[in-house]
Parts: structure tokens; C-alpha cells; sequence
């Protein structure tokens, strides 16, 4: 098993070390491999890269009692729909594993880790990774811990940045320079692996500080409840059906101009998976909302009003008319309800007023407005009288109730 010794600071990142003496915090440049200027030796921390399945699987069974993992993936995402994984991480407390889905094409054996319910998987910002893991394996990791939701809940941000936790919880400022590397080509480079493997070793520290944070300010539970929703959030499992109510200016469409722009978004969304091709390069929101706004009967018209180009018409417009004809068709009951509008479509005053709710509550929590209840939950909650789903749970009683006890005096 060959191992590399990694320094928890890569060339030319930084560190904020505090002055004992004056409390200050300073911002210093470290430089690998040298010793820290505080004159403390740079614990080393052991990587594995993991090419060949026997490493898989001799790294699963030293990870199996393991009860925390963090997690991280590279990916590249630029011409297709689904990442492209180049690099997954794992850090058992003690060991750094880097491992190579090019050379490992069969990542099975990752499978007992990531759905072991006695294993915490710990990432930060899990939505993208968990698409990696949904592409790549099949699979949404579970039990999931998200360092982004524990740092919203204890006020630190409500989309805190992983720099941002780091820097906070250890003092150290990390370099992004390999952020926009080339996960995907081969080899790669000593100091992508190192920030790679970086990554997740922090991500463990931080972990720590997080729960017992948490735990103290008694919103574990929050927490709890919080990620363990995450796996359904995922984009490319949401239902095609359901993508049109994304689009910006679907809210000035009819019941039947809806159900056009249901069903050609649906399609879209359909062929962007098949051909594994950003939906944009199929058909971007402004040709959708544009064609779904006036039938159409001619190439000429659909290239004129929806923008396409020739290569567009001529690969998607005979698929394009089928689902036009069928949905222009359609009986209005069958059709989408409208949907609300923010502007105008309820009581500013009284909006107004549950936003102070909201305002004052977090304030008191110590925690971002945004977190505890969005805008358009305010203004469903004021258009059905009924809270929504997004503030069931935890909310209902930190939020909820106040929100429907402030609308009982309207």
C-alpha cells in the first residue's frame, strides 16, 4: 500500500495564526514543506490513491467500523448533463483515501460505506456530490451530515463557503488555485492530489467543531432533520413534469400556454438525460417560454420565434410539433393550475409584517432569515392560510406557529 505524507497546508496557502499576546488574528503564507512559524511541526496526515481493486477493497474494510466519514468528489461538468466524476475522498479520521473512478470503473465495493446506516457521511454543500454518487453508483449516500446546513444553523452563514468554515473553525486560509484543475485527465499532478486529500481532512475538523456546537445550542435535531431531506432535492432525479415550473416567466402563462411549456420542458429534459447534454444545448428557457406562447405551424416559425438554429430545427423540430399538437389540445382541467405571481398576488402590508416575524425569530436564534422561511413561503402561506410543506417539521414550531399566530390579527 504506498502511502504519501501530506502536510495539512498546501504551497502557497495561508494561515491566520492568533497573537497570543495582542489577540490579533494575522494572515500568514505557508510554505511546503516547511515548519509552521508558530514552531509547531505540521502534523502529517497519510493519502492513499486508490487505482487498482484490491486497494478498494482493502480500503472499505479498513473504513467498515469507521462511524464518521467525510466525503468529497471532483467532477467536470461542461458538455454533458451528468458530472463526469474524476476523483471521490474519504477521510476515516486517521487515513486519506483518493480514489480513481477512471481506473476503477467498478466502484461496488464503495457501496456498503456509502448506504451503511452505522456510517455518518459527512460533505460540505452535498448537492452536486450527491449527483456524482446518484450517476456513478446509483445511489444517494446515507446517513448524510451537510457542514454548510450545521454552519447556517449556528449562524455562521446561511450558504457559508467551505473556505469560509475552515478559516473560521481552524484558522487556516486555503488556496483555491486547484478549484478549476482538470479533474478528468491523467496523471494527476502531486498538487492536485494534495489539495484533493486536503479537502476532507479539514472538512473532519470541522465536523467536529460543528456537532459539538450543535449540541450545545440543543439543534441536533434540526440538523438531523435537515440533511436527512437532502437526498430528495437532487435535480436530476426531480421529475420531468415538474421542471417547467422553474422557468422564469411561467407565472404570465394561461392554463393552456402552461401545458405547452410543461410538456416541451418535460421533453427537454428527457432528451438531455438520454443524450447526456446540457438541456441548454437542447433548448434554452428563453426558446421554451417563447414557443409555448403561440402556436406554431411551420419550421420557419418555429426557427423565427424560438431562435433555433439549423442544426436545432433540423435535429428537434419534428419531435419538437408532436409535442406541441398534443399538448395545444389539451382540456383546460387537465392542464396546470396557474401559478402566483409574486409581484401583486398578495397584501404587501401583510407580508411585510411576516417578514418582521421572520426577521425578529432569527435574530433571536441567531440565524439567517433565508433559513428559517423564504419569501414565496410567506406569500403561499398568505395566499392558502395553510402553512406550507418547507415549514413543517423543526419549523412549524420555531416559525410556523408565530407566523400563523401574526396572520390571525390580519
Amino acid at each position: 500500500m504506498e502511502l504519501h505524507e501530506l502536510r495539512d497546508l498546501l504551497p502557497g496557502d495561508s494561515y491566520r495564526s492568533r497573537d497570543s499576546n495582542r489577540g490579533r488574528v494575522r494572515v500568514r503564507r505557508w510554505e511546503y514543506p516547511s515548519s509552521r512559524s508558530l514552531g509547531e511541526k505540521a502534523p502529517l496526515v497519510q493519502y492513499q490513491l486508490i487505482t487498482e481493486k484490491n486497494q478498494l477493497h482493502q480500503f472499505t474494510m479498513i473504513c467498515s467500523e469507521s462511524p464518521v466519514l467525510t466525503v468529497d468528489t471532483e467532477f467536470a461538468r461542461v458538455n454533458t448533463y451528468y458530472p463526469e466524476v474524476g476523483l471521490i475522498q474519504i477521510f476515516n479520521g486517521e487515513q486519506c483515501f483518493l480514489i480513481d473512478p477512471i481506473s476503477l470503473p467498478d466502484l461496488k465495493p464503495l457501496r456498503r460505506l456509502m448506504l451503511s446506516s452505522s456510517i455518518i457521511k459527512v460533505f460540505h454543500s452535498c448537492s452536486e456530490d450527491l449527483e456524482v454518487f446518484q450517476y456513478a453508483m446509483g445511489l444517494i449516500p446515507n446517513p448524510i451530515f451537510d457542514t454548510q446546513i450545521g454552519a447556517a444553523l449556528l449562524g455562521i452563514g446561511f450558504s457559508a463557503s467551505y473556505q469560509s468554515l475552515v478559516g473560521h473553525y481552524l484558522g487556516i486560509e486555503l488556496s483555491k488555485y486547484e478549484t478549476r484543475s482538470d479533474w478528468l485527465k491523467r496523471p494527476l499532478t502531486e498538487n492536485q492530489l494534495k489539495y484533493a486529500a486536503l479537502d476532507v481532512v479539514h472538512l473532519y475538523d470541522v465536523y467536529n467543531a460543528e456537532l459539538e456546537a450543535l449540541s450545545e445550542a440543543d439543534r441536533l435535531g434540526w440538523a438531523s432533520e435537515e440533511c436527512s431531506s437532502l437526498g430528495s432535492q437532487i435535480a436530476t432525479m426531480v421529475d420531468p413534469q415538474q421542471f417547467y415550473k422553474k422557468i422564469r416567466g411561467a407565472g404570465a402563462l394561461n392554463r393552456l400556454q402552461l401545458n405547452v411549456l410543461r410538456s416541451l420542458s418535460s421533453w427537454r429534459e428527457l432528451i438531455a438525460r438520454e443524450k447526456n447534454i446540457p438541456r441548454n444545448r437542447v433548448l434554452d428557457q428563453k426558446a421554451l417560454l417563447a414557443i409555448a406562447k403561440v402556436p406554431l405551424s411551420s419550421k420557419a416559425e418555429l426557427q423565427k420565434v424560438g431562435g433555433f438554429t439549423s442544426k436545432q430545427v433540423r435535429m428537434y423540430s419534428d419531435d419538437i410539433f408532436r409535442v406541441l399538437e398534443e399538448a395545444w389540445i389539451q382540456e383546460e382541467q387537465f392542464c396546470p393550475q396557474l401559478i402566483p405571481r409574486s409581484s401583486g398576488s398578495v397584501n404587501s402590508s401583510h407580508l411585510q409584517r411576516l417578514k418582521q416575524v421572520v426577521r425578529e425569530r432569527a435574530e433571536s436564534l441567531n440565524v439567517s432569515p433565508e433559513f428559517l422561511a423564504k419569501r414565496r413561503h410567506m406569500e403561499e402561506l398568505l395566499r392558502t392560510n395553510e402553512l406550507p410543506k418547507e415549514l413543517d417539521g423543526w419549523r412549524k414550531d420555531v416559525i410556523g406557529e408565530p407566523l400563523l399566530h401574526e396572520m390571525a390579527s390580519f
